[in-house]
């Protein structure tokens, strides 16, 4: 690259970042934090395998040491919730629950287990809070008192626990405009991952443990029911069995 080339990438460059820092100035918290957390996403995750488990995995490293993580975090706590409507809360708490399970392992570099950083008395999805727009949040109450109220169970495929084991990560943000097919995305890829989700061997039926845990958000706790109406070639005669739950944490 000669000498003139050089300044003229750069300056390219620069105007491209200007432009970006001038948008991002320009946007709202809401559009900021997503535009953001997506940007992340598609920078620091991807597919791998681990102990048998097939997931999208979390480059945690790289994404501790990307400058865009600080500002998605400024953005996220200044989101005012009811100037958004119903169907962009419900998109602001999932990638919030996401993002925040990534900032928590991070604040406290954890590699091993998000379980490592409960304590005696209390989860880490209890134990630790951040200021949404002037409340305090945990992520327990994140997905216990928001999302599981909104009566949507896709909503256990879409928010990740940082486990192997948990329902993948989408790998971009979710968006409003196209939330309803992103779950739907979500819900298919979950019912055909055969080493976490679903897996027929005969009659005998191994689910995860997420709809056993949430089992009144499927169908009343009909989960034999829900699992006929959703996933092919479902038994009649079905055995329910439970894969093992690995909290082993998933990164890259």
């Amino acid at each position: 690259m000669n000498l003139i080339t050089h300044f003229k990438t750069a300056a390219v460059a620069s105007f491209v970042g200007a432009m970006f820092v001038a948008s991002t100035v320009n946007a709202s918290p809401y559009s900021n934090f997503t535009d953001t957390f997506d940007a992340l996403l598609k920078a620091h995750t991807g597919g791998t395998k681990a102990e048998g488990v097939a997931f999208t995995g979390v480059n945690y490293d790289a994404w501790q040491k990307d400058a865009r993580h600080a500002e998605a975090l400024a953005a996220v706590k200044n989101v005012d919730i009811k100037t958004l409507s119903k169907v962009e809360q419900k998109t602001f708490w999932i990638n919030a629950y996401n993002f925040l399970t990534i900032d928590l392992i991070n604040a406290n570099n954890e590699r091993e287990s998000i379980r490592n950083l409960g304590s005696t008395f209390s989860g880490p999805w209890k134990k630790f809070k951040w200021n949404i727009n002037g409340t305090e949040r945990t992520l327990n109450e994140i997905e216990h008192e928001i999302l599981r109220k909104l009566g949507d169970e896709r909503i256990h495929f879409a928010i990740n626990c940082a486990s192997l084991s948990c329902p993948d990560l989408l790998g971009v943000a979710y968006r409003a405009d196209t939330l309803d097919a992103q779950l739907a995305q979500q819900e298919k890829y979950t019912l055909s991952e055969t080493t976490k989700g679903v897996k027929i061997d005969g009659n005998v039926v191994m689910i995860s443990k997420i709809f056993k845990w949430f089992d009144d958000d499927f169908n009343n706790g009909d989960i034999k029911g829900w699992l006929k109406e959703h996933v092919a070639n479902y038994p009649d005669n079905a055995k329910i069995k439970y894969f093992d739950y690995s909290w082993k944490l998933n990164q890259l």
